[in-house]
């Protein structure tokens, strides 16, 4: 089975029982049972089909196997170009400006939108590979500030992992031993280059040099987690009703994708915005490298779909919490190609079905302070 030959069982597997939070078991269509994922907005959800069309050069629409075309991904959006931002519509009255305050001139060490996201921060990150197996699920305590000068500087956001451990809460027993595995990410840090507005760029992942190999998926996911985390800001104010799409070239699940985040403004209370999130993400290419697909076996259709909501700060761009929901879908033909179906009413054969389902919480700054003086 795919899903057991893509992680290797190490301490990092272990058997979902009954136990399973939300994912649906793996099915040939990858568009099928996601209908959780869908916008709730009819509006925005046309305009993402919108920005995903545009991206799908002469099609009709966005790539129906949620794989574009060779060429079309480099074209829209080239690697390492930042986030661009598309407003949907402005909102209700009263509106508010999410911008970044303007920094000290000649100062940049005084610069307020970016020192905003520094300090500690904590991510709880649950991970299921299909409908029975799991990755454990790992809380990690990091300290989020900018890149040394020499390498990148404040244009860099860096989380700088200082501790990882089993979360109080798992979907199955934990084998023994598996905390001192776990606890061999720490030191990894994950880097982030974003604008003053919130618009990334690029996206890596630097594991500790003790880290289990079998644990870098969840070290890939946690950096996933932190792009959702950050909010590229709309270019006007806003008001209840707002939304925006912020398209990202980005790496997500082992693949490389373009993302379309999709942000409404759900309230506004003083400088605290609740913002809700709808994420569609389709793969650049049907080049993939992924262990445990065999040699020969080609890239047939993705979907990558999240959802959420995000607390931010007005002049922030990185949420002060967050809780995010993601899954994707990868079908791949076997070498050989796709069989005809057995009988009728069966799906074809020699198809392989890779599906990750995740749940990323991010609390950071006063918010997390509050939070620990809670018994």
């Amino acid at each position: 089975m795919l899903l057991l030959a893509l992680v290797a069982p190490l301490a990092g597997a272990v058997a979902c029982e009954d136990k399973k939070p939300s994912s649906d078991a793996p099915r040939a269509d990858a568009s099928a049972g996601t209908d959780k994922y869908a916008s709730a907005d009819p509006k925005l959800e046309k305009a993402m089909k919108a920005a995903a069309s545009a991206s799908a050069a002469a099609t009709s629409g966005p790539p129906p196997t949620g794989i574009f075309d060779p060429g079309v991904a480099d074209q829209r959006h080239p690697k390492g170009k930042p986030t661009t931002v598309d407003m949907v519509t402005d909102g209700a009255d009263p509106k508010v400006s999410l911008a970044v305050a303007v920094a000290v001139a000649g100062d940049a060490g005084a610069d307020p939108a970016r020192a905003s996201s520094y300090g500690p921060a904590v991510l709880e990150l649950a991970m299921e590979l299909g409908p029975r197996l799991a990755m454990p699920t790992v809380d990690f305590g990091m300290v989020i500030g900018p890149a040394k000068k020499d390498e990148g500087g404040t244009d860099w956001l860096v989380a700088a992992v200082l501790r990882t451990s089993p979360a109080k809460q798992q979907l199955a027993q934990l084998p023994p031993g598996l905390e001192k595995d776990i606890a061999t990410l720490q030191g990894t840090a994950i880097r982030v280059k974003v604008t003053r507005d919130g618009r990334e760029s690029e996206v890596t992942t630097d594991l500790s040099k003790g880290a289990k190999a079998e644990l870098a998926r969840v070290a890939q996911n946690a950096a996933e987690a932190l792009v959702f985390a950050t909010v590229p800001l709309p270019p006007k104010p806003v008001g209840v009703g707002g939304q925006w799409i912020a398209e990202t070239r980005m790496p997500l699940s082992g693949l490389d994708v373009m993302a379309y985040r999709a942000y409404r403004v759900k309230s506004v209370d003083g400088d605290r915005v609740h913002l809700t999130l709808d994420v569609k993400a389709y793969a650049a290419s049907r080049d993939v490298n992924i262990e445990g697909v065999p040699k020969g076996a080609t890239f047939e259709q993705f979907e990558a779909q999240s959802q959420g909501e995000l607390e931010l700060v007005r002049g922030e761009s990185l949420a002060r919490k967050s809780d995010v929901q993601q899954r994707v879908v990868m079908i791949f033909a076997g070498p050989g190609g796709i069989q005809p179906p057995q009988q009728q009413g069966q799906p074809p054969g020699n198809m392989m079905t890779a599906q990750i389902s995740s749940q990323a919480t991010f609390v950071r700054g006063d918010d997390l302070r509050e939070a620990m003086k809670k018994p």
